[in-house]
């Protein structure tokens, strides 16, 4: 009896077994887009449902997803060929499944085809200088990449590698001295400024367009622009998709705008063809995106996508249909599941679009990173930007912490590192650096530092605070250098040995990382968990101190913090007090961004233009603002589940200056507290004061 309940249970163990292989989910890698691209709130519920084989992995963004593939926390999903490509570049093994079309039966996304007037006497590219050029221009970079639409100059334009100019206008000066005009419409780069100061400097390339402006606005920006260019009799020579070509000249039904007759294919092994050749000869072509699995689970996924239909709306298959359908409506099952090497092997052009040589030798940004998670995330961000054509190259280099990446900066071994703002006085004083760019953010995530108290605390002003016991983040902070400016305003402390006068000011403090020559009387009552914003308001509600000088938006974090930890002692806002200064002034001391990207204080104008340029791109491709319907790569975001790695992640672009005109006037910028700072004339120094202040005044004198 005892064996054969043995046996039973036995069997029930295998039987179950089984079941768990036979059910077992392939798992969707999504990746949610903006808007109505936003699906899978909506769908992935569906396949929860017990007959259906597939289940929903939501991710960040499409890299995010190869990175899941490649670890096994998801099976497959749906990629564009330059997420091929960088997966290529990081050795991620991938077999393509199955195509998402527009057109069933269409081959590629589109074709790029070089078109010339049959008036212009080109009969192969030799013929090509100084002739006027037809471009579609920039600023639709999600459906036409900056590689593509290079391509062309890039194959037929001689580079120029002149030292003192930026790379970009590198390229475009060849092309203005290739070229006896042109229209290129729309953004060269992603500066205004500088693309005002590109346009004035090499006129011809906008001298064929419908206006003087040379922006999006133009007649001849656009993809069907650069061929209204051609027509109208403005230009010998336009680069355009093939599918737009056939409809503007009437080989495919939508109108006709000019005769083909009148018209060749300039082909890229130096021959003419007519325009309704039934085999055109293309430049370059982009392929469509895809469906891609990792190997072992290539052949059950191309199965199950091959079998869907929106027939029943109501079952799974019609959802997984739509979670695959962003904007492409046909998925095509391949005849065989092709590596990305066998997939781009018919895509003519596209591969080498992705491999032009630059210039030697080779310009590079290095990037000083402090940590794995860093360098991985610095590795991803330089393997996107190469697939978009970004230049200069980016490298990715790690030290132990800021201090020395600051170091390297100094040395010349790394060219960037991206700053706390509590160490943007210490990288300026100390290492010489300077700001390119700040990470800009809505009102309520900038640091803005504010007097904090107890709500059991009768302090009313800062004149008040004289021998209370403060607690502060950090030593030379942002909070730190904010409050001896603001007690050197109040004439409440003198600007020579501020550590001495904040002690005499101050009643026994914590300020962690304070020198320890410094007083006792600053450091003395500091504890393991009181560094930081976090660990300040842990030094005020502990008792140790009367006043915590931090960021307004760290209090709510506090509370969520000290809540989950001792959910029995809860704390609310309402526990603390905002000391404001006068009633005429803001209620904060100052504000500061979160970050900064910072660079050696004597860097060219050249290198500073080149490194601007490449980081205003890579806002706009990978940024909040990013145009494609999904993000290909996640700027500004969680990475790997950790939060603010290399960039924080409530930040909403990067810009030159920290605040934008007539949109954002927050009063008493960090910066502006920096620029205040008091110079100590101690006795011993006076009189070289004195001296130098006479003959300066004297020389004006002189001058007058």
């Amino acid at each position: 009896m005892t064996s054969f309940r043995v046996l039973n249970v036995l069997l029930l163990v295998c039987a179950f077994g089984l079941s768990v292989v036979v059910s077992k989910k392939f798992r969707l890698c999504l990746v949610d887009g903006k808007g109505e691209y936003k699906k899978s709130a909506r769908f992935c519920p569906k396949l929860d449902e017990a007959d259906s084989k597939v289940e929903c992995i939501i991710a960040l963004d499409r890299l995010d997803c190869l990175r899941r593939i490649h670890k096994g926390t998801a099976d497959f999903g749906v990629f564009t060929p330059e997420d091929l490509v960088a997966a290529t570049n990081s050795q991620i093994d991938l077999l393509v499944t199955n195509e998402l079309r527009y057109f069933k039966d269409n081959k590629f996304e589109y074709e790029i085809v070089a078109v010339i007037s049959n008036r212009s006497n080109i009969k192969s590219k030799h013929d090509l200088r100084h002739k006027k050029y037809c471009h579609p221009g920039y600023g639709y970079e999600a459906d036409w990449t900056r590689i593509l639409s290079n391509y062309f100059e890039a194959s037929v334009v001689t580079p120029r590698c002149d030292q003192y100019l930026t790379i970009t206008e590198n390229r475009i000066k060849a092309s203005s001295m290739f070229f006896g005009a042109a229209c290129k419409a729309g953004p060269w780069v992603n500066n205004p400024l500088l693309d005002t100061e590109m346009k004035r400097k090499y006129p011809n390339l906008c001298q064929l367009c419908d206006s003087s402006k040379c922006s999006t606005q133009d007649k001849y920006w656009g993809r069907r622009g650069s061929l209204f260019c051609l027509t109208d009799g403005a230009g010998e020579i336009s680069w355009a998709r093939l599918d737009d070509v056939r409809q503007h000249f009437g080989l495919t039904p939508g109108g006709q705008e000019e005769s083909p007759a009148n018209y060749s294919l300039l082909c890229p092994d130096n021959t003419i063809m007519p325009l309704n050749t039934s085999n055109p000869c293309v430049w370059v072509v982009k392929p469509w995106p895809v469906v891609a699995s990792h190997g072992n689970q290539a052949a059950e996924v191309q199965k199950i996508i091959s079998t869907l239909n929106h027939e029943d709306h109501n079952s799974w298959k019609s959802s997984l249909l739509n979670l695959l359908e962003f904007t492409y409506f046909n998925v095509a099952t391949l005849d065989s599941m092709l590596s990305v090497e066998e997939f781009f092997h018919n895509a003519k052009g596209f591969l080498n679009a992705n491999s032009f040589s630059g210039c030697h030798p080779p310009r590079t940004i290095r990037i000083c990173t402090t940590s794995n998670i860093e360098t991985t995330k610095c590795s991803w961000l330089r393997e996107s930007a190469a697939v978009y054509g970004i230049e200069p190259d980016l490298d990715c280099l790690k030290a132990d912490n800021k201090t020395h990446c600051m170091l390297a900066i100094n040395d010349k071994v790394a060219d960037i590192v991206f700053v706390p703002s509590d160490l943007v006085h210490t990288a300026k004083r100390d290492y010489n650096l300077k700001t390119i760019f700040y990470e800009t953010v809505q009102d309520s995530d900038k640091y803005i530092v504010v007097p904090v108290t107890r709500k059991d605390t009768n302090i009313k002003s800062i004149r008040e605070l004289r021998g209370t016991k403060a607690c502060f983040p950090v030593y030379d902070g942002v909070a730190w250098n904010t409050v001896v400016q603001t007690l050197q305003e109040y004439h409440l402390i003198g600007p020579c040995s501020v550590n001495n006068e904040m002690a005499n000011f101050f009643g026994p403090s914590c300020v962690p990382n304070i020198p320890k020559n410094a007083s006792e009387h600053l450091w003395k009552s500091c504890q393991d968990d009181f560094k930081g914003d976090i660990g300040a308001l842990h030094c005020l509600t502990s008792g140790v101190g009367d006043v915590a000088f931090v960021s307004r938006n760290s209090l709510k974090e506090f509370v969520l913090t000290q809540n989950a930890e001792s959910p029995r002692f809860r704390v609310t806002i309402d526990n603390f007090n905002v000391i404001c200064q006068d009633k005429n002034k803001p209620c904060h001391l100052s504000w500061a961004p979160l970050g900064q990207g910072m660079v050696r204080a004597n860097s060219s104008d050249m290198w500073l233009k080149d490194t601007l340029n490449v980081f205003m791109q890579l806002d706009g491709l990978f940024g909040k603002n990013y145009k494609d319907v999904t993000s290909s790569f996640t700027m500004f975001g969680r990475y790997d589940g950790v939060s603010d790695v290399l960039f924080h992640d409530a930040t909403a672009k990067l810009r030159e200056v920290p605040t934008v005109k007539n949109t954002d006037q927050m009063d008493l910028p960090y910066d502006s507290i920096l620029s205040k700072q008091q110079i100590c004339l101690s006795s011993s120094n006076k009189p070289f004061v004195l001296i130098s202040l006479l003959i300066f005044l004297l020389s004006l004198k002189l001058l007058i």
